[in-house]
């Protein structure tokens, strides 16, 4: 199990780097795009690419939220339970983001690869393909539901021996 966490905390950090050089990259854009419209003519196409880019930004950033425990919880009700149950509930959340985010992972990337062979789609006006973009929306999904699934174990311990610091789920 070790080796499985180095690799998917290593490619985590790849993907984190990729949504900040992105966000660079579409701050850049959008400044440059502004300033254009001040002292030239528009930047063509600038919103299909922060579109584009934004997209990036947010499936690769997916993952190292859910690694960094960042993504909202609301434990109004969960925050009454006791540690163990609080545990549970936590590992069945884990257990249910797993399963969403492969299915959603595995259809997008079905879609990416019919985008890519039999019905090749692209953007409007630069006609960017959308394959790629697919294949990024599939990748950040699983990822997603994999480091969801990477905190099972500490969660399964809270529950076993009710221990809810065990849980990442933050609700004490």
């Amino acid at each position: 199990m070790g080796f499985f966490l180095r690799f998917l905390n290593w490619i985590t950090d790849i993907f984190r780097w990729g949504a900040v050089a992105t966000a660079a990259a579409m701050a850049l854009l959008i400044a440059y795009a502004v300033l254009m419209r001040a002292v030239a003519e528009p930047v063509a196409g600038e919103h299909e690419l922060i579109e584009l880019m934004m997209l990036t930004m947010v499936m690769l950033g997916l993952a190292y939220t859910q690694k960094q425990q960042g993504h909202i919880t609301i434990g109004l009700l969960v925050d009454r339970f006791s540690p163990r149950w609080q545990a549970a509930a936590d590992l069945l959340g884990a257990l249910l983001v797993f399963a969403s985010c492969g299915m959603i992972g595995w259809a997008n990337l079905q879609m990416a690869v019919e985008y890519a062979t039999e019905s090749p789609m692209s953007t409007d006006f630069l006609s960017v393909p959308l394959y790629p973009f697919k294949i990024i929306v599939g990748l950040g999904f699983w990822l997603w539901g994999l480091q969801a699934v990477s905190h099972i174990p500490d969660a399964f311990r809270g529950a076993r021996g009710g221990d809810a610091a065990a849980s990442h789920g933050g609700h004490l």
